[in-house]
Order: C-alpha cells, then structure tokens, then sequence
C-alpha cells in the first residue's frame, strides 16, 4: 500500500508540475512564433526546430525530476529545496533557451538586387552598428521588417563591396548600406520581378503549390509577382503585388 500511495503521489506531483510547464512553453510559443518568428520565418530562419528543441527538453526535463525527487516521506523544508532547485534549473534552461531563439530571431528582409534576404541578429556583427543611419543601429524585437540597401557611393565602396562579398558578406548583412525601402529600391524591385505563372508552370509539384496558395488569395495570378527569398538554409519565394509590390505572401519553392 505504501508503494502504491508513493507512486500515485509521485506521479500527481509530475502531472502538476507537467500541467503548468505546458502553460509556460505555451506562452513561450506565442512570443517566439507570433512576434519573433510569425510564418514562414520559423521554417527559412529554423527558428521552430530550435524552439522545439528547447521545450521538448524543457517540458520533459522538470516533471521528470520531480517524480524522481517527490517524496512525502522527506522533511517539507527538505521536500520544497528539492522542488525549488528543479524549478529554477528548468527555468533558467528555459531562458537560455529562449535567448538562443532571440539571437536566432529574423530581423530583416532585404531587398538586394534580384532577391530578398532574411538577416537574422545573429548574422549581424555588433560592431557593425554604430556605422548605420541612426534608425538602423538597434536591431528590433518585435519582428521582421522590410529594407533595402542604397548603392556604393564611388568606386573605392564598389571594389570593398565586391571583396566582402567574395569573402561571404553581402550588403545585405553590412548595416552602413541599409535604408528604408525606396523608390529606386522598388523600381529595381519592378524590373527584376517574374510573373508569378513562370512559377507555376515550372514543375507539376511547383503547381499545385501556387493553386493552393491562389485558393485563398483575392488576387488573379496575373496580376502577382515574385522575387526568390534566400534564408539560412532554406530558398523561397516572395509574392508581390504586381501593381503596388506590397508582398502578399510567401511560397516553398526555390525561386532561383
């Protein structure tokens, strides 16, 4: 009986426990995908496996502590330092968890050239700040905004540009060349943009991707375009209206 009543308490305890760790990864899910990763940033920046990572472990970890540690036998003070310490381990876990996901989070899509690049904080040197207009020299936190990057001034800027970039670091990840998106950064925008239908017609996979998306969309295929999206790993497209050139959606497709 005694067995019995210790295994029945112990598993009350890590239900508890478990109950009110899914509340907390809960509202860690909403910060992280609706703020810091809203779709499809989660899947181009890897932002969701990582989280899923962190909670799983995270979720797992402190219930199964405390089933292992409950004992009604124990002393209370004895008992309550023993919760306290797995309660403070999984939350600082928690926290570096979630501070490695907002390293990690996008903070830019910029427009450079033919393409848009998702610029996560982790891919900015510090340093590298204090070179950009004012408005730029805070990374934001409160999710992905859309940019351009202006062009080099003279000759000297161009061949730096052309060695940085042979070295793996493009404009788009130099903040001394960031700007608000503008009309020359649209009008290049305007002439590199394909039809969307040249996607379409690409691939019978690639088609039923856009009719999909087109099923929920007001706009007529006609009358949308699209750039490639290049993120840490992965390659999108981005669909754009052809008239304003407003983004209006994101594809899985390999727009290159």
């Amino acid at each position: 009986m005694t067995s019995q009543f210790e295994w029945k308490s112990r598993s009350l305890a890590a239900a508890t426990h478990l109950s009110v760790s899914l509340v907390v990864a809960l509202l860690a899910a909403a910060m992280v995908f609706l703020v810091w990763f809203p779709y499809p940033f989660q899947e181009v920046s890897g932002g969701g496996a990582l989280f899923k990572v962190v909670v799983v472990v995270d979720v797992v970890l402190g219930p199964v502590l405390t089933w292992v540690v409950f004992d009604r036998r124990k002393p209370r003070a004895e008992l309550a330092l023993d919760l306290s310490i797995i309660v403070a381990l999984q939350l600082a876990a928690l926290a570096y968890g979630l501070w490695s996901v907002y390293q990690a989070r996008p903070v830019y899509l910029v427009h450079e050239v033919d393409r848009f690049v998702v610029v996560s904080a982790a891919d900015i040197d510090p340093a590298d700040l204090t070179q950009a207009s004012p408005e730029f020299q805070h990374l934001p936190w409160t999710g992905i905004k859309l940019i351009g990057v202006r062009e080099s001034r003279d000759g000297e800027e161009r061949l730096q540009t052309l060695a940085l970039a042979l070295a793996g670091k493009d404009v788009s990840l130099r903040p001394n060349y960031w700007q608000t998106l503008s009309d020359a950064n649209k009008e290049v925008i305007r002439q590199r943009a394909k039809p969307l239908q040249t996607l379409r017609d690409r691939s019978k996979s690639d088609e039923r991707i856009v009719n999909q998306w087109l099923n929920n969309q007001s706009r007529p295929l006609d009358q949308l375009v699209f750039l490639p999206m290049v993120g840490r790993d992965q390659y999108w497209s981005t669909v754009l209206d052809a008239s304003n050139l407003d983004i209006v959606g994101y594809l899985p497709i390999d727009g290159f």
